[in-house]
């Protein structure tokens, strides 16, 4: 490989390697507003009397809140009358209270006084829906809980659409694990057909000109090109590292598959660009491919698909309502992609807090 073209590894800043530094720094921008949000819900969340809502974002956030603490006290019934599970639902109860209290809008204490203990919906009253329910039950209303918070996150406000993204993508995960170990198909959708296909289940596609109809005048915001740009390149760039790897696996067909699997989500965003009146630059011809990677290819896979999930997670805050929805499901895609690989499932992946 020439010295021109780009090593695939962590810290590729080289080549052809996808220069990220101006999505960077939206992501950074909006991970820190983000991240202000998160650190208010942690401690303003707990429920006391409730503040009137001023939009429907608003009451969305406000219903995933209670949503949330009725299903985790749902599921702690359910792990006390199903020892088989109460593992799995134990870490499912604990990840609801910390997406509740970080999406959850400021609670008023009345005269000052100190907040009531997080653990029913606002206002103080029982968790709605909170009779006891097995482990299958449980199952259902998860999925219908995830899908919900990810339909949410594409009309919300930039800082809770990226917690109520996070919070639908782990729900999610917990979902097909509670699914494996009741063996049970826990009905969601297929996360890769969505992404292609615009995810009807979560949003309707943006309505946008044909490529044939463009008459030289983008229809896409600054921001929303900037994404579908860096999420193509960062396809592309992960479907040529599956097929490098997949002449050092023994068996090349895993790989080969999940190379084709980029590559038609690098199309999908291509596509997205072309009908947004978008030039869309070809992808660079190769990358230089590093020792690491060639000693573990399974480790520098795994990476390429956190640093993907991480990408989209950065970009659910950067882009509207308009253009969001094929990022909340590229972003769920690419996190259920990831913790497959064996990425550990944070109660909000993407999103780092240190909660008490």
């Amino acid at each position: 490989m020439g010295a021109s073209e780009t090593v695939i590894g962590r810290g590729w800043n080289d080549g052809n390697r996808l220069d990220r530094g101006p999505v960077r720094w939206m992501v950074r921008l909006a991970a820190g507003f983000v991240l202000v949000l998160v650190v208010l819900g942690l401690g303003m969340g707990a429920p006391g009397e409730p503040r009137s809502v001023s939009s429907a974002a608003e009451q969305a956030q406000q219903d995933a809140e209670g949503r949330f603490r009725a299903l985790a006290a749902q599921v702690r019934g359910a792990a006390v009358d199903d020892p088989s599970t109460a593992d799995l639902l134990g870490a499912l109860a604990t990840d609801l209270d910390v997406q509740a209290d970080a999406v959850a809008l400021p609670w008023p204490a009345a005269d000052g006084a100190a907040p009531a203990a997080a653990t029913g919906v606002p206002g103080g009253s029982p968790p709605a829906g909170a009779a006891p329910a097995d482990a299958q039950s449980v199952l259902v209303r998860l999925r219908d809980s995830a899908e919900q918070s990810l339909r949410d996150a594409v009309t919300a406000e930039p800082g809770p659409a990226r917690v109520l993204a996070a919070a639908g993508a782990n729900q999610w995960r917990h979902a097909v694990l509670l699914g494996e170990a009741l063996d049970v198909d826990p009905g969601l959708p297929s996360v890769e057909a969505a992404v292609i296909t615009g995810f009807d289940r979560i949003s309707a596609p943006r309505s946008a000109p044909a490529g044939e109809d463009c008459t030289g005048t983008e229809q896409a915001s600054d921001a929303e090109r900037l994404a579908l740009e860096s999420a193509r390149l960062a396809e592309e760039e992960a479907r040529y590292g599956y097929e490098v790897a997949a002449a050092l696996m023994g068996d090349p067909a895993p790989a080969l598959a999940r190379a084709r699997l980029h590559g038609d989500l690098a199309n999908a965003a291509a596509r997205r660009l072309g009908a947004l009146c978008v030039p869309v630059a070809a992808a660079p011809p190769a990358y230089a491919i590093d020792a690491a990677f060639r000693a573990d290819p399974a480790a520098a896979l795994r990476e390429l698909e956190q640093d993907g999930a991480e990408l989209y997670a950065g970009l659910v805050s950067t882009v509207g309502p308009g253009g969001r929805g094929w990022i909340v499901a590229s972003f769920n895609a690419a996190t259920q992609r990831s913790l497959a690989a064996g990425t550990p499932l944070d109660a909000l992946p993407g999103l780092r807090v240190d909660v008490p």
